[in-house]
C-alpha cells in the first residue's frame, strides 16, 4: 500500500474541512495523524509481538472521522472510507479498515478485536491531555467566552466527565496513559485557576 498518497487521500477529505463549529478547520485529519500514532505505541507496549496490523490499525485512525459532521459519523465514515480507499487497499484488508472506523466509538458494546479496540483506546487518549485544554479554549473561543466559563467547566463537568470516558478503556495501560493525562490537566488548571486569580509563582 501506498502510505504517502493514502495520507494525501487523508488530507483530501478532511485537511481544510471544519467538520462542526467546536472543532478548527482540518481538526479530523490531524486528529487522525495523532490518533494513528498514538494507537501504533499502545500496540508496542500492549502486544509487542503483533506488528502485522500495524498498516491496519494506522489507516483505521486516519480515516476514523471522515465522516465527522454527518451523524451518525462512525456508520457514514465506514461507507465514504470504503469508496475512498476500495481502489488502494486490497479488499481483505480494507474491510478491517472500515470494521475500525465503524465501530470507533461503539466502545464496550461488544467484544471487538485488538486492533478496533486498540484505536478507540488512541481516540479517547487523544482528546485529553494538552489536547483536552485546546478543545476547551476553542470552544469558549468560539462562543465568545470568559475565563470564567472555562474555568466552570473545569470545576463543574471536567471530572465527572474523564471519569465517565476512563470506564471506555480497553487496556490497563490505556487507563495508565490517561491517569497522567487526567492529572496534566488538573495540574494545568489549578495554576490557571490561581493565575486568573492575579497569583504569581516564584
Amino acid at each position: 500500500m501506498d502510505f504517502v498518497m493514502l495520507k494525501e487521500k487523508a488530507w483530501e477529505s478532511m485537511g481544510k474541512r471544519q467538520s462542526h463549529p467546536d472543532r478548527e478547520p482540518g481538526y479530523a485529519y490531524y486528529h487522525g495523524q495523532r490518533v494513528g500514532q498514538i494507537a501504533l505505541r499502545l500496540r508496542e507496549k500492549i502486544l509487542p509481538d503483533q506488528d502485522s496490523y500495524d498498516p491496519i490499525i494506522l489507516l483505521g485512525a486516519w480515516f476514523h472521522d471522515v465522516g465527522k459532521g454527518i451523524e451518525p459519523h462512525w456508520e457514514y465514515g465506514a461507507l465514504i472510507c470504503r469508496e475512498l480507499l476500495r481502489d488502494h487497499v486490497p479488499p481483505c484488508k480494507l474491510d478491517l479498515i472500515v470494521e475500525i472506523v465503524g465501530a470507533h466509538t461503539l466502545r464496550k458494546t461488544r467484544e471487538y478485536p485488538d486492533y478496533v479496540r486498540l484505536v478507540q483506546d488512541a481516540d479517547i487518549l487523544d482528546h485529553f491531555g494538552s489536547q483536552e485544554i485546546w478543545l476547551n479554549f476553542w470552544h469558549s473561543a468560539y462562543r465568545r467566552e470568559t475565563v470564567e466559563h472555562s474555568l466552570q467547566f473545569y470545576r463543574d463537568h471536567y471530572v465527572e466527565q474523564a471519569q465517565r470516558v476512563r470506564k471506555l478503556l480497553n487496556y490497563r495501560e490505556s487507563l495508565e496513559f490517561f491517569d497522567e493525562k487526567d492529572r496534566f490537566v488538573q495540574d494545568f488548571v489549578e495554576r490557571f485557576r490561581r493565575e486568573s486569580a492575579g497569583e504569581l509563582f516564584g
